[in-house]
């Protein structure tokens, strides 16, 4: 449409301006040192001066005949007159007519903007030595291109500068013809721009049109002024042989145009319309002489590689780097490079776009940039998929959308992932959720939304299911296709997913009052339901569960201040040796009597210990506690010095300064190592194998007592429970309590309580309710019990009264 062509031209004037200081600078002083075809050219300029010393305008034929007699005497191979003379002046109008007669005088004639001759040429001088000395002008109003040709009817018009070269050239070798859509001067080939050639996009390229390529005006041919030549004020061999151009450069005469080198919008740079005959005969003479090439530009799909090239380059340079100060670094290197090879191919005589290359380069960049953004903004960058800001759009939507389905969304989380992060590192992490992404990608349906709204959690939106059963036979089999075992850098994983499912109401009115983050939260409690069930689970989102949810936020929040306002309580259950059936020690239980709730179990606080990372401060404080308090009992109660056991969680396990923590207390106190017994279950130490091993080799050198405690509802290989320092077993009470049932469990703790005595370790069996589960377990040898045969756990106060009793239990205790 055009749009470019102002820009364009306006590089050309630029690229024009470089070219022609470069050439003029690498060779200074050379544009007349040699024969060239300046050299060929001189210019007779009627000055402002001549004007006046005529005292005249226009002046007399008989001044022009005696200019032309005076150049005539020096043999000129061409005068071309680029003044009308097409009405007579007086005196002197027969001598200049006579004058006119020379086989070697070009004349002018003018067209009008229909192509028809508007200001005709003096009579008598034939079409061959008349020229019209129209100038093509740019909507800017500069002349940048050649109009050399013009047909009326049956009569052929040559430019000005043509008629001057072919009369110079004139010889069969250098023939002027006109072909369907060039010029012919011998061997050149002057073919005519198109309209949409180089910086142009919407020009009038009727005719035969070249583009001008132009040098600095100082350098285009000699000057000498009207005055000089009649008062033979002159070198006479600047005259012989070559072309001489005649022409007012009067600005008076107000025969000045814009050039390339006047677009800087300079007054003073104009050039007269005689200099600039004199530029295009010289850019024909070169080319005919010299063998310089016109400017051309591409062809159109030339052009169109050109621009869609820089297109890509700086889509490149956008998508390579990121760091705004290198990214500005290497777009300015990228512009700059367009320039300069624009500039050299201009002066091979290639005038090719520069804007609208410019501006593609830097939209794509632009755009690339915006692009990156947005993905950044909308999606994952590691796997790719929507993130959470993006989904939680699309979710809305739908919502909003009149004759919705009901919506299910299914929020899946891979178990223990953290953990595959610190025994495989971050790289295979990453590899895994990359692979998680895929496997949806590939069992979900065509229309699912599949998003991946935080580290470990991706969610499948589906809009369209009219039954529940059918999302949770999706989530099922999501569970079952992406807890296949997956093999990432030589390590096998086996990874389980947990998954949440949440509906939008059926009813319009509610389905339309739901908010997409109330979805997704629904979607959230189910799947920390299904988590706290084990791994692998899969749950589906129930009012309920928001009750449990918030009365467990407001648990949280009352657990924290617990902490701080000690309401926390440790109670104290005797283990007992079954073979003296006295007090050997305790296990340290904690307990949480609440303001308002009473009482509250640690089944109900103790999992959002865990998960809120209170954990850590709680098991400090029990172990403070539990300590002091046995220290004091052991110098009460020096014979029984009962040992404390102390329960660790997985959160405190993982602590990197635990085994620092735990050395600083037991000195801060000046409590025995030897009377401490820290329990672990199974789950922690199987994490990581080699890792726990470390921690625990760093325990036993505090010298204290190490213990596994619920053993065998784990799932720990039997193949490392050698590799543990472990002084303890404790046989789970499940296992106990099913002793005497037929089919029981007796053979079971029998296995274990060998296995632990084989290894070295002492075992302790908990839950012993009833005197036949004491006999047997004293049977097997196993060392300690605990359950409510003997106490339930106590208050300290009446822990402390077992010590004052010093009490022995036998099977006859109530």
């Amino acid at each position: 449409m055009g749009l470019f062509q102002p820009m364009e031209t306006k590089a050309f004037d630029l690229l024009t301006r470089l070219a022609a200081k470069y050439e003029h600078t690498s060779a200074p002083g050379a544009a007349f040192s040699n024969r060239s075809t300046a050299e060929r050219l001189i210019v007779v300029a009627i000055t402002e001066e001549d004007i006046q010393d005529q005292k005249q305008w226009p002046l007399s034929d008989q001044v022009f005949a005696q200019l032309l007699s005076k150049l005539q005497q020096h043999s000129p191979r061409v005068i071309g007159l680029d003044i009308y003379r097409d009405v007579p002046h007086a005196p002197g109008t027969e001598a200049l007519a006579e004058a006119l007669q020379k086989e070697n005088v070009i004349t002018i004639t003018n067209l009008d903007s229909l192509g028809e001759v508007e200001v005709p040429s003096p009579l008598q001088v034939p079409d061959s030595r008349v020229g019209f000395n129209d100038f093509v002008v740019d909507p800017d109003g500069v002349i940048r291109r050649n109009f050399m040709f013009a047909a009326l009817g049956d009569r052929e018009l040559y430019s000005f500068s043509l008629r001057l070269v072919d009369q110079f050239l004139k010889s069969p070798a250098h023939q002027l013809t006109a072909e369907a859509d060039a010029l012919r001067i011998g061997t050149l080939r002057l073919s005519s721009i198109t309209p949409d050639m180089g910086g142009y996009q919407k020009i009038d390229a009727d005719g035969y049109q070249t583009l001008g390529r132009y040098i600095l005006p100082e350098n285009v041919a000699r000057q000498v002024s009207l005055s000089q030549v009649l008062d033979g004020d002159f070198d006479p061999t600047w005259i012989t042989g070559n072309i001489v151009v005649i022409g007012t450069t009067a600005p008076s005469q107000k025969d000045l145009y814009y050039t390339p080198f006047s677009a800087e919008g300079s007054n003073d740079l104009l050039m007269s319309g005689v200099v600039l005959h004199a530029q295009m005969t010289q850019q024909l003479l070169s080319a005919v002489l010299e063998g310089r090439a016109l400017l051309r530009g591409f062809p159109q799909w030339g052009e169109f590689a050109w621009v869609w090239c820089w297109g890509m380059v700086g889509g490149l340079i956008a998508w390579r780097f990121t760091h705004p100060g290198t990214l500005a670094i290497a777009t300015g290197a990228g512009l700059l490079g367009l320039t300069t090879i624009a500039l050299g191919l201009f002066s091979v005589s290639v005038w090719a776009p520069v804007v609208l290359p410019m501006a593609t380069f830097s939209t794509t960049v632009a755009t690339i940039i915006v692009y990156r953004e947005f993905r950044k903004s909308f999606y994952d960058s590691l796997t790719g998929l929507p993130n959470r800001a993006l989904l939680t759009q699309e979710l809305q939507r739908m919502l909003r959308k009149p004759n919705q389905s009901p919506i299910s969304v299914i929020l899946l989380d891979i178990d223990r992932f953290k953990v595959f992060n610190e025994n495989f590192g971050l790289r295979v992490g990453d590899q895994l959720l990359q692979m998680m992404a895929r496997r949806l990608r590939q069992n979900v349906p065509a229309k699912a939304k599949i998003a991946r709204i935080a580290g470990d959690e991706f969610v499948v939106l589906l809009g369209w299911l009219s039954r529940r059963e059918e999302a949770l036979s999706l989530a099922e089999k999501l569970n079952q296709k992406m807890a296949e075992p997956i093999e990432i850098r030589g390590q096998k994983l086996f990874p389980t997913i947990s998954t949440g499912i949440a509906f939008s109401p059926s009813s319009t009115d509610a389905h339309h009052a739901l908010n997409a983050g109330d979805l997704l939260r629904d979607a959230q409690t189910a799947m920390s339901r299904a988590k706290s069930q084990g791994r692998g689970h899969c749950e589906i989102f129930v009012q309920d569960m928001r009750a449990h949810l918030s009365t467990r936020l407001g648990l949280e929040a009352d657990l924290r201040e617990a902490l701080q306002k000690q309401e926390l309580l440790l109670y104290y259950q005797p283990i007992v040796c079954l073979k003296t059936m006295k007090l050997a020690g305790f296990e340290a239980l904690i307990r949480w009597q609440h303001p308002e709730r009473g009482m509250i179990s640690p089944a109900q606080f103790i999992p959002i210990a865990e998960d809120t990372g209170l954990i850590i401060p709680i098991g400090q404080w029990v172990l403070e506690v539990a300590c002091l308090q046995t220290k004091k009992w052991q110098q009460q109660f020096p014979v029984a010095s009962p040992f404390i056991s102390v329960n660790l969680s997985g959160r405190q396990f993982a602590q990197k300064d635990l085994v620092e923590q735990i050395g600083q207390t037991l000195t801060e106190i000046g409590f025995d190592p030897a009377k401490l017994k820290l329990e672990l279950t199974e789950s922690v130490v199987m994490d990581d194998v080699e890792a726990s091993i470390d921690v625990l080799l760093r325990l036993k050198a505090l010298r204290l007592q190490l213990g596994i405690d619920d053993f065998g509802t784990g799932y720990s290989s039997l193949s490392y429970l050698h590799r543990f320092p472990i002084d303890t077993l404790k046989v789970d009470r499940s296992f106990v309590m099913e002793m005497e049932s037929p089919n029981g469990t007796a053979e079971l703790v029998k296995t274990i309580v060998s296995l632990g005595h084989n290894l070295g370790m002492t075992v302790v069996a908990e839950g012993i309710e009833t005197e036949s589960q004491s006999r047997q377990l004293q049977a097997l040898q196993c060392e300690y019990g605990q359950g409510y045969l003997f106490a339930r756990p106590l208050p300290p106060e009446a822990a402390e009264s077992l010590l004052h009793n010093a009490s022995v239990w036998n099977h006859n205790a109530a």
